[in-house]
Parts: C-alpha cells; sequence; structure tokens
C-alpha cells in the first residue's frame, strides 16, 4: 500500500536584482517560508531547493523573486522513526506483507 506523507517540488529560483541584497540574504528569507535550501548561485542571481508543493505558488508572490521554476514534483514517504512519518499506523510492514499474500 502506498502512503504520502508530503507532497515535495524541486524548484529553481530567479531573483529580482534587489539593491542591497545579496543571494545569499533572499534564500534564508525564503529558507523562513518553508524551502530547504539546495543551492545559492550568486553569479546567476538563482537559489535551488525543495518546497511543499502546496507552497510554491506563494515563492511566486514574494517581492524579490523573478520567476519560479517547478523542476519535479513527488510524494514522499518517510519511514518509521521519522518525524515527518504521518502515517505512522499505516507502516506496519507485517500486514502489508500479509495484505499481499505473503
Amino acid at each position: 500500500m502506498g502512503h504520502q506523507d508530503a507532497e515535495l517540488s524541486d524548484v529553481m529560483i530567479v531573483l529580482v536584482d534587489e539593491p542591497g541584497m545579496t543571494t545569499q540574504d533572499a534564500a534564508n528569507k525564503l529558507a523562513e517560508l518553508g524551502l530547504f535550501v539546495c543551492d545559492v548561485n550568486e553569479i546567476e542571481g538563482m537559489v535551488e531547493g525543495t518546497i511543499e508543493t502546496i507552497k510554491v505558488g506563494s515563492l511566486k508572490t514574494v517581492e524579490f523573486v523573478k520567476y519560479v521554476r517547478n523542476v519535479f514534483s513527488y510524494v514522499a514517504d518517510y519511514p518509521l522513526g521519522d518525524p515527518r512519518n504521518l502515517d505512522k499506523d499505516d507502516d506496519d510492514l507485517s500486514s502489508e506483507a500479509d495484505d499481499a499474500g505473503a
């Protein structure tokens, strides 16, 4: 049985050339909005990261964001013991094996 703990999107964010704001400053502000920052490219003025898919639209409304590209979206199913695992009761592997006829 498939579980869905979160729907995530890998995004590339192109920033507006904002005087007085570095790309790293922008990345820090984006992290406060829920972006897990993977890469900060000062030369290109871009930030790459992962965020909950439902929050991608809100990134587009940030004043220093020029463009958001959703590169890839996927469903995450976190393992037992991971604090992000939302379906702890449904993750009983022995019951899944029984359901599969094993």
